[in-house]
């Protein structure tokens, strides 16, 4: 409306004081905001409301107020299903419609007399008006009123059994509504899209929409909407097969058009509660519905319901074996169908949407004649300046040419530097390797010659000693055990020494080949134990293997024999004699850990820091002299690591160490 709409309070005296406080014009706007407040909860003092308004409106010859006062009752009378009336106000409206120029309005008009046509089932009338305002909102681009009228004919195509037209008119809406970037949807779009997924059954896709319509209609206490949403709702339990839950809907809807005494709805809900009933097999409940349709329905004179109401009705009786009632309700309903789908009406829709489609093209070739007259003059002015261009773009294109060809000299001189300055980083990285590897090779050398010129000799000078010992004329046999003994030590450090030594070398200058396999650590223990058992038992020393049997890792066989190897002879070495050793295992997660603990010397905690460092290794004797190299350390955490675990020391002076080590216990 072109008059100012304020909100006023519902009560009924305030209304009252209001108005008699009011101008005329002021009372329109009061009265016509009051309708539309009452019209979806209170129809009849909707309608009242409104019809004063209308009834100022003429007094003061308020053109425009009477074609939106109008529209307002002609839409509360068609929701309550009063068409004659409806009609009376809706023609009432177009006529004040046309004579403001109000092309929305006249749309809208039209539009809404098409619904009214389709429920009494004059499907050319309703085809007319329909088209009538899809034309103006396909001109004005109106998405929402769009969207209305292509499911308004979708659904009339439906009903008339042309699903090729219901589905032209369906995929159109589906593809405006997806097209469409406004997020501030309607409720009237959301019922739409809705009723468009119903009809292709994608239930899932309904149901999301109508809920929306429903949350919006419950906000704002739309009953009339919430009824309509209600039925479309249970429609879809129905179809679904819900039928429990389509009862309590249908019936939520019933009770509220009845209470806004909406006739149309309430016979769609009685036809639909026939139906579930029907499904339910709870015949006289479905009988009781259909009969109640049928009765409103033809007071209302709503066909296409009352069509659905006698053909269901037949299909009960003939379900209960009363085949009498069943032919006369069926008879009542190719009558109906014969007066809605004959030849002549479907002729009559045909001819009218063939017209609606020659229009459609004569628009289209009026406007396209129009737009060519204007291309040509446009052509000529384009020629000229085309030609300037031409000018302009030769000399440009010159000067790019000129461009490229340096910029493609410049790539190509600067790949060249990058691929020499690659060269050179390459080769660098080459000498630089190299440059480790003799560092590393002269760093082995070094250690090799000082472990051969030091700590073998010395071994060879001690035994070289006792030999000259044994073989002086003043030497006396009574010292055998003890020389022996002492020789005995001595060649077998020697042993140790040399072995140690050799692997360590091989391992630096060319490595050493790792064969992964599950070990036995509990025996690899034992084995080491027979090992050298002599040397403990020279010194008295108990070994104890506390290892779980059941205890498995993976690495190298060989590495790991070397280690625990080593390990254990450091033990006996520095632990004092009737001492004792033991070795220890102890599963985590996903790993093994390994304990050689002795109760010996102890360790430094300044000894300590340095002990696997092969640049710092310090060496130490024994508590029976036992001379070492410090080799042994240095290769148990070589061969560790290489098998993914890791070694480390516990230890306090004068209370024995602890050497550990973890290997991985998955392969």
């Amino acid at each position: 409306m072109g008059f100012t709409l304020h909100a006023q309070q519902n009560n009924s005296d305030s209304i009252n004081n209001l108005l008699r406080v009011s101008g005329d014009k002021e009372k329109i706007n009061i009265l016509y905001n009051q309708a539309k407040v009452f019209r979806f909860n209170d129809p009849t003092k909707a309608a009242d409301y409104g019809v004063q308004a209308i009834e100022i409106a003429v007094k003061l010859n308020e053109v425009e107020a009477l074609a939106n006062c109008n529209q307002l009752v002609a839409d509360i009378y068609f929701r309550g299903g009063s068409f004659s009336k409806a009609k009376e106000y809706f023609t009432q409206s177009l006529k004040f419609f046309i004579q403001t120029k109000n092309e929305k309005g006249k749309a809208e008009v039209n539009n809404s007399l098409a619904s009214i046509n389709f429920a009494q089932g004059n499907f050319p009338a309703a085809v007319e008006g329909y088209l009538s305002a899809l034309r103006f909102y396909e001109e004005t681009n109106d998405n929402t009123g769009l969207l209305n009228s292509l499911n308004n004919l979708s659904a009339l195509y439906e009903k008339q059994n042309n699903f090729s037209k219901a589905i032209e008119y369906n995929l159109r809406a589906i593809k405006l509504y997806e097209g469409s970037k406004d997020k501030l949807r309607t409720v009237v779009t959301f019922d739409n899209i809705g009723n468009s997924y119903l009809r292709q059954e994608n239930f899932s896709k309904a149901k999301e929409y109508f809920n929306k319509s429903l949350k919006i209609y419950s906000e704002i206490n739309n009953k009339a909407g919430i009824a309509n949403t209600l039925n479309l709702i249970g429609d879809i339990e129905f179809k679904i097969h819900q039928n429990e839950n389509a009862s309590v809907i249908y019936k939520r809807s019933l009770s509220i058009s009845e209470e806004l005494k909406m006739q149309p709805l309430i016979v769609s809900n009685l036809n639909d509660l026939g139906e579930n009933y029907f499904a339910l097999k709870q015949y006289d409940k479905a009988i009781n519905s259909f009969k109640r349709a049928i009765e409103i329905a033809k007071k209302g004179g709503f066909n296409i319901e009352l069509d659905i109401a006698y053909k269901r009705l037949s299909d009960v009786y003939n379900l209960t074996n009363e085949k009498g009632k069943a032919q006369t309700f069926s008879a009542l309903s190719s009558e109906i169908k014969d007066s809605l789908f004959n030849d002549s009406i479907v002729k009559q829709l045909a001819d009218i949407s063939l017209r609606y489609e020659s229009e459609k093209k004569q628009t289209q070739i009026e406007l396209l004649s129009k737009e060519q007259e204007v291309r040509d003059a446009e052509l000529q002015s384009e020629r000229e300046i085309r030609k300037v261009f031409i000018i302009a773009f030769s000399i440009l294109s010159l000067i790019f040419l000129i461009l490229i060809y340096f910029f493609i000299q410049n790539k190509r001189i600067e790949k060249n530097l990058e691929k020499q300055k690659f060269e050179l980083e390459q080769k660098n990285r080459a000498i630089l390797e190299q440059t480790e590897k003799l560092n590393q090779l002269n760093s082995v050398k070094d250690r090799f010659f000082s472990i051969i010129s030091h700590d073998l000799r010395n071994n060879l000078t001690t035994m070289k000693l006792y030999f000259d010992l044994i073989s002086n004329p003043a030497y006396e046999a009574s010292d055998n055990k003890e020389v022996t003994k002492n020789i005995s030590g001595s060649v077998e450090n020697t042993i140790d020494l040399l072995e140690n030594l050799l692997i360590w070398a091989s391992a630096q200058i060319k490595g050493v080949p790792i064969h992964i396999q599950k070990l036995n650590l509990h025996s690899l223990t034992e084995e080491t134990f027979n090992l050298l058992n002599n040397a403990a038992f020279q010194k008295n020393i108990e070994l104890r293997n506390e290892i779980d049997e059941n205890n498995t890792a993976y690495g190298d066989m060989d590495m790991i024999k070397l280690v625990l190897r080593n390990l254990i002879a450091n033990a006996i070495k520095f632990t004092t004699e009737n001492g004792s050793i033991k070795v220890a295992g102890e599963i985590t997660k996903n790993t093994c850990k390994i304990s050689v603990i002795d109760n010996g010397v102890g360790i430094s905690k300044e000894s300590m820091e340095r002990l696997f460092d092969q640049h710092l290794n310090p060496t130490t004797k024994g508590t029976g002299n036992e001379k070492g190299t410090g080799l042994g350390l240095i290769l148990c955490k070589d061969f560790i690591e290489r098998n993914h675990g890791r070694i480390w020391v516990e230890s306090k002076e004068g209370e024995g160490s602890s050497f550990n080590f973890e290997l991985p216990v998955n392969h």
